[in-house]
């Protein structure tokens, strides 16, 4: 019985984080087609580059597995975080966004722009893509309901981290109206929701 109460509060904790994600996404999608062309198509290129690498010549577990022992190993005396912390932070992307502030530090922007925001794109989906993979391998339940809980939880909080770097380190990105866009849809969907279970009319 408490293990079937457990299931249903899973289950319904990650219905109500749903306008979160989508409301993330949106806000991330909307800031980056802020971008100029070049800067899109370079995105896009890390993402298709690493989608066709990944399912075609080699799943990257290894790289992954590798990125979560360095976030291990600096979190290991943060005991309460030293589990989860490798799930919720990109390594990897935050390593390239790092390096992007160095190459724009010396002036050598221009002529690797487009490579690192692709390794930008590439990285976070890498991230994403595989901490999915292992988090549903590790949830044996019916259903899966820890899996859809937990990976959402890591997917906003990646979303909102990858968010705050890039407000650093890319001109143009405004983590302000990210944040903006990502309140007003996610409370749009909840209003709409709401409105359609309870016969709510929002003025």
């Amino acid at each position: 019985m408490k293990e079937t109460a457990l299931i249903i509060l899973k289950f319904t904790l990650a219905a109500l984080l749903l306008p979160l994600v989508i409301g993330s996404t949106v806000a991330l999608q909307g800031q980056i087609t802020g971008f100029d062309a070049a800067l899109q198509h370079s995105l896009w290129f890390g993402l298709v580059t690493y989608l066709i690498l990944k399912f075609f010549v080699y799943d990257f577990s290894h790289v992954y597995k590798f990125g979560q022992e360095m976030v291990k190993f600096c979190f290991q005396f943060l005991k309460p975080l030293v589990n989860t912390a490798p799930y919720v932070i990109p390594i990897y992307t935050v390593f390239v966004l790092l390096v992007y502030a160095v190459v724009v530090a010396i002036g050598q922007l221009p002529a690797w722009k487009g490579l690192l925001l692709s390794l930008v794109s590439a990285t976070f989906s890498m991230h994403i893509i595989l901490t999915a993979q292992d988090l549903y391998s590790k949830d044996s339940s019916a259903g899966k309901p820890t899996y859809f809980f937990g990976m959402q939880v890591v997917y906003i909080i990646d979303v909102f981290l990858i968010a705050l770097v890039m407000n650093v380190v890319l001109p143009g990105f405004s983590f302000i109206e990210f944040f903006k866009s990502l309140g007003a849809t996610s409370v749009d969907i909840y209003k709409a929701v709401i409105g359609q279970l309870f016969g709510i009319h929002w003025h």
